[in-house]
């Protein structure tokens, strides 16, 4: 099926995100980054290895029988077989999945995608506790009701940097400086790649995502330009989508995947 629409939401230094809605996923070279979400069901660990091995399976043309998913010594997901060669990161938070594809000719040395559901937290205690005080001061500047989406904000971008880098959030992971949005930018809202301050190789961006919820994705060994990325729905499979809500059926409408390279 063609493609039927592509909007990119936003560019800096050459590096575009946009959110596709294209009828199957297709490889289209090698030169960049790809992000889908998808609504989870009763087992979002299992169901983001599965929704891994399938989308790079199409990605690179092969029966996902073919592919396979461990485990590298840090922790980070690892293709083999016939998806060697791409990098790979996974999310799963409540309610929601999420993974991340990097083709070779990216040349990254790791991406990392990170989703957490919005919900009530002592935004500003955590933000005090773990963040630089820039990025403490930004959260608590926040109106109160934006105050967890802020918090959010940053601590997905945080994490999808450790999951790009290798260290999840040890090490001081939380305490890495990613520079706070830009002004008039709403907490939450999507943004394209770019550098953390002080590490012009490690970039970040905040990625469109469905209604509650804040989607990051980090690349680590990107040159300049940095890679494009694009983000898209993928509808669940009969077997994991949830059965017994109108939430569930309206979820059931057709697949949105992403052209990724």
């Amino acid at each position: 099926m063609a493609q039927t629409d592509v909007t990119t939401l936003g560019e800096a230094g050459g590096c575009a995100v946009s959110q596709s809605v294209v009828g199957t996923c297709q490889p289209v070279g090698a030169h960049g980054v790809a992000v889908w979400w998808q609504f989870a069901g009763s087992d979002p660990r299992a169901q983001a290895r599965a929704l891994l091995r399938t989308t790079a399976a199409e990605a690179v043309g092969a029966p996902t029988a073919d592919v396979r998913v461990g485990r590298a010594a840090s922790g980070a997901p690892e293709l083999s077989g016939a998806a060697s060669g791409l990098r790979a990161g996974v999310s799963h938070t409540r309610g929601l999945v999420a993974v991340a594809l990097a083709g070779p000719g990216a040349r990254l040395l790791g991406v990392g995608v990170d989703a957490e559901a919005v919900r009530p937290l002592d935004a500003i205690a955590l933000a005090e506790r773990w963040f630089t005080a820039d990025e403490a001061a930004w959260v608590r500047a926040l109106p109160p009701g934006l105050r967890s989406t802020g918090l959010l904000d940053l601590w997905t971008r945080k994490e999808a940097a450790g999951k790009a880098l290798g260290t999840g959030l040890r090490a001081g992971g939380l305490c890495r400086a990613i520079g706070v949005p830009p002004p008039g930018a709403p907490p939450g809202s999507s943004r394209p790649l770019a550098p953390f301050p002080g590490a012009p190789r490690l970039t970040g961006a905040l990625l469109p995502a469905p209604p509650g919820y804040v989607l990051a994705c980090a690349v680590s060994g990107a040159g300049t330009p940095s890679p494009p990325v694009r983000v898209a729905e993928r509808s669940a499979e009969p077997c994991t989508r949830p059965r017994s809500s109108s939430r569930a059926r309206a979820r059931s409408r057709p697949a949105w995947a992403a052209i990724c390279w």
